[in-house]
């Protein structure tokens, strides 16, 4: 492994041995223009020969749909993030409403989300003020719509599920009002702390970010039927939970994922009170949408998105947004690991995880003579092209790596979508590059180049696209650099796949586990120590991961970004590696809508394991009231059920992968989370009847105390004898649970005390209660 990290902490810890020696460098200036290409120049280039959007998407190696995709408008019109150098004042916004139709600008990061015809994103750009326009792709989320799709696209055997800690059947669980049993409740015990503790969320408010909530149209259900059949709170619910769904933002459209997602933490914690906001149209957008949650007084918030543009080694917008909650509103938050974990099916390194490589520092290399494919060719006349060197051999040079493409696809093709960063920070890039693939044919050793795939370029380090590839071919990768600053130290570089990873059954790279490795799958806040990021796991067997779920950790060169100031960050002094994913849960659960398996409706992927840990989390704040989302955070992670107790089993152990990087501290457990946790405090503590020598105390009993310690004494005094259970006296009278009433006697007249009353459970002493009152004449 590249650094130790401790199970279970989401921190950022230093790892001095990953590109050792590093020190802050000044700002760097922009990249040479030698004939490479970014995301937006191609999309003008495009445009300008009056495609369609699908041809479009289609000339920039981009889905025509889905995550990594652009989105157009009726009247062709492309959304995009401009970014200035400072607030915008009314002539800049007007000058740029001249070009485009704003649709928001943000604050406090100087930024707009606008609609713009593709044509005329060069007058955009030359408005004065204007760092950069770069289109909006759509988000990813962690959702793996089901096993039998993935089953049916790739024709892999999913691991069949084994029998150690075997979870009840739906036909066998306990009734429950609502419309689907809550599949969730057995595997990760709130059914018992339910029951146990007598919590079920309430005073707890959790926020939900995802692609829409109330949006998709053809939906066998929408959000008014979920609340007539009990899957959702709201008026007229008929489990009698009518605090509705606070929606603090949606307007984009989606999959109703968001509603899904709110559908599982209402079943683990009914009593909650749910608010869901959208994804918005850029991370920006997403940063502040997480502003608006905690304001809105938001104690734990879940979201299920990756953004293309996330840096992969820097802490971004949404991650300094998810820190600025947990600071300034003390949010408990959490989000999905991802979907991207692909396995080698074949060859020497079968069962190791091959969805990604890296290495810690680009290392360059003459590029193959079949890189430029005629006079035609984008880089035909790009000069400085160099490659990178995928042999950590220094001996020798191999400038592309080789996928091969499994013969056990069912359909002819597939998609892969890479996701690829290199270790230059946000704003301070100085590198051009794309990603190339072409395919190899054996029979006279020819090369067909399959899609070309340009950087983001601007402020983002980031790359993102898709390319279709052939059942049972061998796939030749190259990242070819078009320009650079010499100047600057060689970055980092991350290539992975966030879908179609499956659909390799083997590489040629693996690395050498010290300057090249592959396996990291996590991106983004998902993998870079802000957010408690939750793996998944078979709801019928909490012992088996998905083998779909993203592994760790995360890998940090550069301090956060800043969300005021649009200026490069300074190096770390050493890199620093964020072990990920921190916990576990379930997924795989009853929805009433989404998404369609075997005749029922089942959400699978860590975007519903997430909500699921997150509505634990819920129980606990609801069994502590006002414990701190650190605090909150922290006693998930420590009475997580790990490998040794039940927990899931690390496939990937024999590999090198720790726990700490598979499923971080085990299974989320409700039942150990509140055992954990001090009693809660009684509450309606008062004084019922006062007498000249006796006062009688009452109280309502909170949560499932194992006793209470009450005592009594003067104001400035000491703790007066109590006449104890044996007979004996004592400062103090233990009671036993269920008291709710105690009657002190023999009191001098006219005379102040100070009552006590604390609650105790197998976690210790609880927060105590005072009460000062004076006896009668």
């Amino acid at each position: 492994m590249r650094g130790t990290t401790l199970p279970g902490i989401a921190l950022l810890i230093a790892a001095p041995l990953l590109l050792t020696g590093i020190a802050a460098v000044p700002a760097a200036a922009e990249p040479v223009d030698d004939g490479g290409s970014t995301l937006t120049s191609r999309l003008v280039e495009a445009a300008d020969e009056g495609a369609s959007p699908a041809r479009i998407a289609d000339e920039l190696s981009l889905p025509a749909d889905g995550g990594g995709s652009l989105s157009f408008d009726d009247d062709g019109r492309v959304t995009a993030t401009v970014m200035f150098d400072a607030a915008p004042d009314e002539s800049t916004l007007a000058a740029v409403s001249a070009v485009a139709t704003v649709d928001r600008v943000l604050t406090p990061f100087p930024t707009a989300t606008v609609r713009v015809d593709p044509t005329r994103i060069p007058a955009l750009e030359a408005v004065a003020g204007v760092t950069s326009v770069t289109p909006a792709l759509a988000p990813f989320s962690g959702t793996a719509r089901d096993t039998a799709a993935l089953s049916q696209q790739f024709a892999r055997t999913l691991p069949s599920a084994v029998t150690q800690n075997p979870v009840a059947q739906s036909a066998d669980l306990p009734t429950r009002c609502g419309p689907v049993p809550i599949e969730a409740d057995a595997p990760l015990h709130a059914d018992l702390a339910r029951a146990a503790y007598g919590v079920d969320g309430t005073g707890v408010r959790i926020g939900v970010i995802s692609d829409s909530f109330d949006q998709d149209a053809s939906a066998p259900t929408d959000w008014a039927d979920d609340v007539a059949s009990g899957a959702l709170p709201g008026p007229g619910n008929p489990c009698g939970h009518e605090t509705a769904v606070q929606i603090v933002s949606d307007a984009r459209p989606g999959s109703d994922e968001g509603r899904a997602m709110t559908q599982l933490v209402h079943g683990i914690a009914p009593g909650a009170t749910l608010l869901f906001a959208d994804a918005g149209s850029s991370e920006i957008e997403m940063a502040l949408n997480i502003q608006k949650l905690a304001e809105a007084g938001a104690d734990i918030i879940v979201d299920d998105i990756t953004w293309p543009t996330e840096a992969y080694y820097q802490q971004s917008f949404i991650s300094a947004a998810i820190e600025v909650a947990k600071r300034d509103h003390d949010v408990a938050y959490f989000t999905s690991a991802g979907n991207s974990t692909s396995t080698a099916m074949t060859g020497p390194h079968a069962g190791a995880p091959v969805s990604s490589w890296q290495t810690t520092a680009y290392r360059a290399a003459t590029c193959p003579d079949w890189l430029i494919t005629g006079p035609d060719d984008s880089l035909a006349d790009a000069a400085g092209l160099d490659c990178l060197d995928f042999d950590p051999d220094p001996a020798s040079e191999v400038p592309f790596d080789t996928l091969t493409i499994t013969d056990r696809l069912i359909a002819e093709t597939a998609q892969l979508q890479p996701l690829a960063s290199i270790a230059e920070p946000v704003f301070g890039v100085t590198t051009s590059y794309e990603l190339r693939f072409y395919e190899l044919d054996r029979a006279d050793d020819s090369v067909e180049l399959l899609d070309s795939i340009s950087a983001f370029g601007g402020p983002f380090p980031g790359l993102s696209g898709t390319v279709e590839v052939a059942r049972g071919t061998e796939v030749l990768m190259v990242m070819v650099r078009t320009a650079h600053d010499p100047a600057q130290r060689e970055p980092a570089v991350y290539l992975g796949f966030i879908r179609g990873g499956p659909a390799i059954s083997e590489r040629a790279f693996m690395g050498d586990g010290v300057t090249d490795w592959t396996g990291e799958s996590v991106f983004g806040h998902a993998g870079d120590g802000t957010a408690t990021s939750v793996a998944s796991l078979d709801w019928e067997d909490p012992t088996q991961l998905r083998d779909y779920s993203s592994l760790g950790p995360g890998t940090m060169v550069f301090e956060p970004v800043s969300l005021e100031t649009p200026a490069p960050a300074a190096r770390l002094p050493h890199p620093v590696v964020a072990a990920s994913p921190q916990i576990a849960s379930v997924d795989g659960t009853r929805t009433t809508f989404f998404t369609p398996s075997d005749g029922e409706f089942r959400f699978f992927g860590t975007s519903a394991a997430a909500p699921n840990a997150a509505a634990v989390a819920a129980l606990g704040a609801s069994y502590t009231p006002g414990i701190s989302g650190a605090d909150l955070t922290a006693a998930v992670l420590r009475t997580a059920r790990g490998t040794a107790e039940g927990g899931p089993v690390n496939p990937y152990l024999s590999f090198g992968v720790e726990d700490e990087n598979v499923f971080g501290a085990g299974i989320v457990d409700a039942s150990r989370l509140l055992a954990s946790l001090p009693a809660p405090a009684p509450v309606d503590f008062t004084a019922s009847r006062v007498g000249p020598d006796s006062i009688e105390v009452t109280w309502s009993e909170q949560g499932a105390p194992d006793h209470y310690v009450i005592s009594l004494q003067e104001a400035g005094g000491a703790p007066r004898p109590l006449v104890a259970a044996a007979g004996t006296t004592a400062e103090a009278s233990q009671l036993p649970a269920g008291t709710t009433s105690y009657a002190f006697t023999g009191l001098a007249p006219t005379t102040r005390y100070t009552i006590r009353l604390t609650a105790y459970n197998a976690a210790g002493e609880g927060t105590p209660v005072e009460l000062a009152v004076s006896t009668g004449e």
